[in-house]
C-alpha cells in the first residue's frame, strides 16, 4: 500500500492526513483510506467515471473537508482507475 501525507488548512486549523492507496476490485481500481491522528476516518472509492466518493465515514468527520481531500487525491492520481501507475 502506498501512503502519503496531505496537509489541509480549514476553519483556522491545520490537519495532517495520511492517505493510503490500495488495490480494489481485483486490482482494476484503487481505494483510498484516510487516517487522522493514527485512526482511519474515511475511505474513498471510485465510481464508474473514476470520481472518488466517500464510501465510509464512520468517524463523522467533516464531509466538506473530506470532499476537498477527494479532490486532492484525484489531482494526485488523475487516472484513479490505474492502481499500478503510482
Amino acid at each position: 500500500m502506498e501512503k502519503y501525507t496531505i496537509i489541509y488548512d480549514a476553519d483556522g486549523a491545520t490537519y495532517e492526513f495520511l492517505v493510503g492507496q490500495f488495490p480494489f476490485r481485483d486490482g482494476e481500481t484503487c481505494k483510498y483510506s484516510v487516517f487522522y491522528d493514527g485512526n482511519v476516518i474515511a475511505s474513498f472509492e471510485p465510481d464508474r467515471n473514476n470520481v472518488l466518493n466517500i464510501c465510509k465515514n464512520n468517524s463523522g468527520f467533516n464531509e466538506e473537508i473530506l470532499s476537498q481531500l477527494a479532490d486532492e487525491i484525484e489531482y494526485r492520481h488523475p487516472n484513479v482507475i490505474s492502481c499500478s501507475e503510482e
